[in-house]
């Protein structure tokens, strides 16, 4: 299949429908889908054919969305990348994914040119790298089909329940996963699609989901906690007219969980979810009140096990590590070289957490098992933010660990040996990281703690 076919469909079906709302802008089916064949003439008169990788480097608006449908339209594969990453990072990014052309809001899509387009294709082409949230420098990232992201929707749909009745708001970057994937999402389902721009300040994000015509959204869990100070005692859910109030990125604490239900929405649903696997769990209203302390069970056509290591599948109540498979689980990775690599044997994902499931099928994590540090719902790895640090002519050692921070889930701590000053540290990490990399503690030793194997021992950092 294409994907982009979906879409044409629903634009002959319901051509009317508005299928994307942005500010005062309203687009019809028709509109979107005659957007995504001039973008794709655009595109082919720039080169771009069958299985050429496109970057996508724009901020939020229907042209971001719409692009990616229009590379489907092509067979092409899309690239995600942030408009916010340093030319550093966006060179690196390019280099590693060996893109053809890159999409900026430099790019005049305004022209339409006299391009003849190919026909739909029907093989289950290559349609998506997925990055891990926040992954530059060599990054590595599964390889996505038009098969694997439908049934990704497909998943969602059927596990959380909206679907074409619906308007669903997006209120984060098409470039992390959850907003991409929600986006297209409702536009495959034949639902509508609203754009509201990040950053808004809580009072915007309140008056935007308040709209009579929005049904559903996602909030990661450092965006909802900003919510609660509106709310005031005894008065009803500040969004109670939401059918589906979506977490994900990082699991919410019980007790924020009841709190959410009580003072925000009623409807909420948590979501657990990679973006190199897609979904894994989905925890639905109605358990929040049993069962808020876990992520869920498994969703729609997705196995998950909890294994030890050597990958023998453990019982209840026993942490292991969990890995899953299905119909929308990529099956061949990227590696930091840009060489292609099979998934394990039997096409199972490790999403790189520790978990236990209970008796009642349901899965509470228990930590994770990779060095990544998950601010706001977003991956960061050490190991690009301490390669940056050492690459400043001053610094002589330099380590970052994560920091849990109830209002965005992890903070980013650096230890430093050597003579740069602050205010020259955070220059450098300013021209060399996006802005949620960069350290919002740094620490000074003489040097740094080490194990007897000569590595940063981080669980005395940790201490620190």
């Amino acid at each position: 299949m294409n994907l982009a076919g979906v879409l044409r469909d629903n634009a002959k079906n319901t051509p009317d429908k508005a299928a994307i709302l942005y500010r005062d802008q309203s687009l019809s089916y028709a509109e979107t889908w005659s957007e995504v064949e001039r973008i794709a003439r655009y595109l082919a008169s720039r080169g771009i054919s069958s299985s050429d990788r496109v970057g996508l480097s724009m901020a939020e608006h229907p042209t971001h969305l719409i692009a990616h449908f229009a590379v489907a339209r092509l067979g092409a594969v899309i690239v995600p990348m942030d408009h916010r990453w340093t030319d550093k990072e966006k060179h690196s990014a390019e280099t590693a994914f060996n893109t053809k052309l890159v999409l900026t809001d430099n790019d005049d899509l305004s022209v339409d040119v006299d391009v003849q387009l190919p026909e739909l294709g029907n093989d289950d082409a290559d349609l998506l790298i997925s990055l891990s949230s926040g992954t530059t420098g060599k990054p590595k990232g599964a390889i996505v089909t038009h098969g694997n992201l439908y049934q990704r929707f497909v998943s969602q749909w059927n596990a959380i329940g909206y679907g074409q009745d619906d308007c669903f708001a997006i209120l984060t970057p098409f470039y992390f996963g959850a907003g991409r994937s929600f986006g297209m999402s409702l536009l495959a389902a034949g639902g509508t699609v609203l754009i509201a721009p990040p950053p808004m300040k809580p009072p915007q994000i309140v008056a935007v989901l308040s709209r009579s015509v929005v049904t559903a959204t996602f909030i990661p869990p450092t965006l909802l906690r900003r919510l609660f100070d509106l709310h005031e005692h005894g008065q009803a859910p500040l969004l109670g007219n939401l059918d589906y109030l979506i977490v994900s990125g990082e699991p919410l604490f019980a007790d924020e969980a009841h709190d959410v239900i009580e003072r925000i929405c009623p409807n909420l649903f948590s979501y657990y979810a990679s973006s190199e696997g897609g979904g894994i769990s989905v925890l639905t209203a109605a358990e929040f009140s049993e069962y808020a302390a876990t992520v869920g069970r498994p969703t729609y056509k997705t196995t998950v096990e909890i294994v030890d290591a050597e990958d023998a599948e453990v019982g209840t109540g026993t942490v292991g590590r969990l890995r899953y498979r299905g119909p929308g689980v990529a099956t061949r990775y990227l590696d930091g070289d840009g060489n292609e690599q099979q998934a394990a044997v039997g096409g199972w994902f490790y999403p790189g957490d520790l978990a236990e499931r209970l008796e009642s099928g349901h899965i509470a994590l228990r930590g994770r098992d990779k060095d990544v540090i998950i601010r706001g719902g977003v991956n960061i790895y050490p190991a690009e933010i301490e390669a940056a640090l050492l690459a400043h002519p001053e610094v002589a050692e330099a380590a970052v660990i994560g920091v849990n921070d109830t209002a965005r889930g992890q903070i980013v701590r650096a230890f430093v040996a050597g003579n740069a000053s602050d205010e020259s540290l955070q220059r450098w990490c300013a021209e060399n990281l996006a802005p949620y990399k960069i350290p919002q503690e740094i620490s000074r030793l003489d040097a740094l703690p080490k194990r007897s194997s000569g590595k940063v021992d981080k669980k005395t950092l940790e201490s620190l």
